[in-house]
């Protein structure tokens, strides 16, 4: 069904890529749970081109999923906060903060949706990736040069 909605971002945008603004919206609508403020999104009209989009909405799709299984999504008084901001040299900053679910610890192993997400961001896209694992929650950074 998320990838009807990114389809569906790019048919609106007559295949030129979509808003990373939408992108989140979409992937995260159905985390809200009825709360506004459990899904906090804030950042500057970024337009991604497909390749770009795809590999953003399926990295949003994986934290998304692991956060509903083990971090802040899975509980009720728990929030998530996407923003991004471009910086002085034209990268697009992405910052994924989780806060108020399970106390985390780093993993032992990186699972399946972790390589995923590192495969697509530093290989398909070389951007720079970091994860950092902390007792409130995880907080995922990426640096994606763009044209």
């Amino acid at each position: 069904m998320r990838w009807q909605r990114c389809i569906t971002l790019f048919v609106e945008s007559r295949w030129t890529g979509a808003q990373l603004h939408s992108l989140v919206t979409q992937e995260l609508l159905p985390y809200r749970d009825g709360r506004e403020e459990r899904v906090r999104i804030d950042g500057p009209t970024v337009m991604l081109e497909p390749n770009t989009a795809q590999a953003i909405a399926i990295s949003l799709h994986e934290l998304a999923t692991n956060a509903a299984k083990y971090g802040s999504l899975s509980a009720a008084d728990s929030d998530v906060q996407v923003v991004w901001s471009r910086t002085a040299s034209g990268q697009l900053s992405l910052r994924w903060t989780e806060s108020g679910g399970p106390t985390i610890a780093p993993p032992t192993h990186h699972g399946c949706g972790t390589r995923i997400i590192e495969n697509i961001i530093e290989r398909q896209l070389g951007a720079k990736l970091r994860f950092d694992w902390h007792p409130p929650g995880l907080t995922c950074e990426i640096a994606l040069p763009l044209p």
